[in-house]
């Protein structure tokens, strides 16, 4: 009798391979999507953070606290002390760089929280949180509301503004 070798032939080779190829070519446009809802969210939850730091240190210091975005987001953006515009240097509490990827546009300029964490003046702000390049239908993007009380809410949106 013969004795067979273990180990595997060239047809079950090629057959693996040829069924790991189909697998592949599905799963990495999926895979790129996921990677780019990552980086909204991650980039979306980063500026929500940042605002209620804000309004917080204005709540626990008794004094105006500014989310100051120094000229656009695209820049990044810092939380400091008192109403002065576009002031990172003085009296800064925190500040933040811009995630990679991700297009920023807003309303206003800079939000001035209150010691109450009311916004001055008391009309509602929006951001909106895109992929850069968001032009096709098919990508969605993330808005975020500042109401005049200072509350926030994220949206998501189907279609790129």
């Amino acid at each position: 009798m013969l004795k067979r070798t273990a180990g595997f032939t060239l047809i079950e080779l090629l057959i693996t391979m040829v069924i790991l190829a189909i697998i592949a070519t599905v799963a990495l446009p999926g895979f790129g999507r996921l990677i780019e809802s990552n980086r909204l969210v991650t980039g979306t939850n980063l500026l929500v953070s940042s605002i209620k730091l804000a309004r917080t240190e204005a709540i626990k210091r008794g004094t105006n606290v500014t989310f100051s975005t120094d000229g656009g987001l695209g820049g990044g953006w810092c939380v400091h002390e008192g109403d002065d515009a576009g002031d990172c240097t003085n009296d800064q509490i925190r500040g933040f760089e811009s995630p990679g990827n991700l297009t920023f546009t807003e309303s206003v300029g800079d939000l001035v929280f209150d010691r109450r964490g009311f916004l001055v003046p008391q009309t509602a702000q929006t951001f909106t949180v895109a992929p850069v390049g968001c032009t096709s239908g098919d990508i969605s993007f993330r808005r975020i509301r500042v109401s005049p009380v200072g509350r926030t809410e994220v949206d998501d949106g189907e279609v790129c503004p």
